[in-house]
């Protein structure tokens, strides 16, 4: 999984899109951003497709078997000066029997609740969010690496964008843990993220 995600940050950040100036309604807000309080620190990425340090888009890796598919769809938030730190890609993550509609992988996102997903690529899969974080030294922490019990993950809003650099928006707030798959763990706290999904 940890590779796929490495393609994933190359081949989306290269199809990003940018805005021009004039066409900018946010009056230098950011409209995309994540906030969340990781082992006591507090973490802010901010994005505007103008001329902020960080960037947002559009992620939608995938696992298949067959006619098993792990689907993952969401959002990243990336340092532009270096693609391998201070980075998040939060996902739901849905098994399917089959190669999903565009409308299938849409209706993965409702407002509401949801439980952290773990993926098999077989009906084992466990549909829910999916995190993944890499700090500012490039270490990677994932959601499904380890138990989550006592975890939170909310969507509270999912809007039309309305510059077009996706279909939609959405926000989320959630609190996990992350591991980093050699014993390590880190904790996620009061997280907040509004990003890109669907292309």
């Amino acid at each position: 999984m940890k590779k796929l995600f490495i393609l994933v940050v190359v081949s989306i950040v290269a199809v990003s899109c940018k805005k021009n100036k004039s066409d900018d309604n946010n009056q230098g807000q950011f409209p995309y951003y994540f906030t969340a309080t990781i082992n006591g620190a507090s973490v802010k990425y901010e994005a505007n497709d103008l001329n902020s340090q960080y960037a947002c888009g559009t992620s939608a890796p995938f696992d298949a078997i067959g006619d098993d598919y792990d689907i993952y769809e969401g959002t990243f938030i990336v340092d532009e000066n270096d693609f391998t730190k201070n980075n998040i890609y939060v996902h739901l993550l849905k098994y399917f029997d089959h190669d999903p509609l565009g409308a299938e992988r849409l209706a993965m996102f409702q407002v509401g609740s949801y439980p952290y997903g773990f993926g098999s690529t077989d009906p084992s899969t466990i549909d829910g969010a999916s995190i993944v974080y890499a700090d500012a030294t490039g270490k990677e922490w994932f959601s499904e690496l380890g138990t989550q019990t006592g975890s939170t993950f909310s969507i509270s809003e999912i809007v039309d964008n309305p510059d077009n650099t996706s279909i939609k928006i959405f926000k989320a707030t959630f609190s996990c843990k992350l591991y980093d798959g050699s014993g390590g763990s880190i904790q996620v706290n009061n997280a907040v993220i509004r990003g890109k999904i669907f292309n």
